[in-house]
């Protein structure tokens, strides 16, 4: 495959009616709809119709704020000839940022509605997955968020970007003249799916919030994995520690989380299956003193 043939595979903008649309504004806000659409079904056996609608607003908001803040916190160099923390701008954002604030406004809810989180966290596995691989269709097609340069046979360049790669790498170390870079929108979405399917197929041995635990750490643990092949405009010391130890700590939290709800469930299990037992004995001997 030529290089300009990938090059055709990068759409930025759509046009509608002779209005060209940003194609990543578009799959951002069909991410928001679908996971809000998908949460409101997932809820639907835990929450009432007013909470099961409110929730995933809440969430989705947190998330946006989140990711600007994280952003902020890691790229502050990147705020500055008006652009502001604050700017109702749909860009520097970070994934991680906006999942780790959504899930802290869903805790504050059940504190303050008295649920138990574990069953909610785990509704919100399945429309989360979505979100996410819908906003990394949209990352692809708009080229941003791509990795470094690669000699890979899967290597796409991204030319309606070059911004972004005079921004992350100025002296051209990776990105001198026409360059096919690592898809690590792709990577992510990949990351996100395997995420779900384990999530999905372990859940049968996990306790209440255990789905939730092993989508984050899996999700996490990719993230982690990719790290290294993204071109990203931040400080070293982010890069080679912060970012690793942040990754790390979340998978380490998450899978910690969902051994003890597999062992908390187990234990459950164990002290409901005698008294089971001791019940139908009881019954069997009654039985057999009427019979008598």
């Amino acid at each position: 495959m030529s290089t300009s043939e990938r090059c055709n595979k990068v759409y930025p903008y759509i046009r509608i009616a002779s209005v060209s649309i940003a194609t990543y504004y578009i799959m951002a806000g069909l991410a928001a709809l679908a996971g809000y659409a998908i949460s409101e079904v997932t809820l639907r056996p835990i929450l009432s119709r007013w909470e099961r609608r409110l929730l995933p607003l809440i969430v989705e908001v947190l998330a946006v704020i989140g990711a600007r803040l994280l952003n902020a916190i890691l790229n502050p160099k990147a705020y500055t000839n008006g652009f502001h923390v604050w700017t109702l701008e749909y860009r520097q954002l970070s994934l991680m940022g906006g999942l780790v604030l959504g899930l802290l406004g869903i805790l504050v809810f059940c504190l303050i509605r008295k649920k138990h989180p574990g069953k909610i966290l785990d509704a919100f596995v399945l429309p989360c997955a979505c979100g996410i691989v819908i906003l990394k269709i949209g990352c692809f097609l708009n080229g941003c968020c791509a990795g470094k340069r690669t000699k890979l046979s899967w290597g796409i360049e991204f030319p309606a970007n070059e911004s972004m790669y005079r921004a992350a790498d100025p002296l051209k170390l990776f990105t001198s003249g026409p360059h096919l870079v690592h898809p690590t929108q792709l990577y992510e979405i990949l990351g996100a799916v395997i995420a779900l399917v384990f999530a999905l197929i372990l859940k049968r041995w996990l306790g209440a919030g255990g789905a939730a635990a092993v989508f984050g750490g899996v999700f996490s643990l990719a993230r982690w994995i990719i790290l290294p092949y993204r071109l990203l405009s931040y400080p070293k010391y982010i890069l080679n520690t912060v970012y690793p130890l942040f990754y790390a700590s979340i998978a380490v939290i998450c899978f910690g989380y969902a051994l003890w709800s597999t062992i908390v469930k187990r234990r459950k299990t164990k002290k409901a299956a005698p008294t089971e037992t001791v019940l139908f004995e009881n019954d069997i001997g009654e039985e057999n003193l009427s019979e008598n």
